[in-house]
């Protein structure tokens, strides 16, 4: 079903009510997968939802979302935080009145800690229904697919996904908790070092367990 490439709360509502199985393709371009919501920063024929998917919330509720699709986005999300400085910058022009904290949220987005892709994985599991699975294609860290286009910035290798999986068997949770993100459990990961890589995850829910200072956490 097509809809005005838009991200205001009303037609996510309408496309949300009017399709029973929420599939969201991220980066979606102009090639959208069949069947699929388009999110995309630029409002492209296929787009759907125009969005930055670095600006934080994404306008869909949580536990909304059944499937996500990334291609060839991946490499372009940095692992970097955003600096101090930029956070410290807009709190003090809302502080002095300048913007409000309305204008940050609606131009700005959330001032979030720590590296973006991280964060963009935290905001996928957000809006994904229990079970729901993000499928990502990407080209493998450190191929020539990787190394040859100017603007990417983050080389992902099947290792990386240990740190999302409190349950990933070869570290024995030992990388997860290590920064203890939103928990996923890894149901597909296949490679070839001088091309791509495709991997599935799936949404878990959160568990106590997972997390060495329980009472922090919860």
């Amino acid at each position: 079903m097509a809809h005005k490439a838009t991200s205001t709360n009303q037609d996510i509502a309408n496309i949300l009510k009017e399709n029973s199985r929420i599939m969201v393709d991220i980066g979606c371009g102009n090639d959208k997968q069949k069947g699929f919501i388009g999110m995309d920063y630029y409002q492209y024929g296929d787009v759907d939802v125009v969005h930055d998917v670095t600006k934080f919330p994404w306008p869909f509720p949580d536990n909304s979302v059944d499937i996500i699709m990334v291609s060839h986005l991946m490499e372009h999300i940095t692992k970097a935080a955003l600096p101090v400085q930029l956070r410290d910058l807009v709190q003090l022009l809302v502080d002095k009145k300048i913007l409000t904290q309305k204008e940050v949220d609606e131009k700005v987005g959330e001032l979030f800690f720590g590296g973006t892709l991280m964060r963009f994985m935290d905001e996928a599991w957000r809006v994904l229904k229990p079970g729901g699975e993000i499928m990502m294609v990407y080209p493998y860290a450190g191929s020539m697919g990787f190394w040859q286009d100017p603007t990417h910035l983050s080389g992902i290798n099947e290792v990386m996904w240990a740190y999302f999986d409190p349950m990933e068997k070869n570290s024995n949770g030992q990388l997860y908790s290590l920064y203890e993100p939103r928990p996923w459990k890894i149901e597909y990961s296949t490679w070839n070092p001088s091309q791509n890589m495709e991997v599935v995850l799936s949404k878990r829910l959160d568990d106590r367990s997972y997390h060495r200072d329980h009472e922090k956490r919860y």
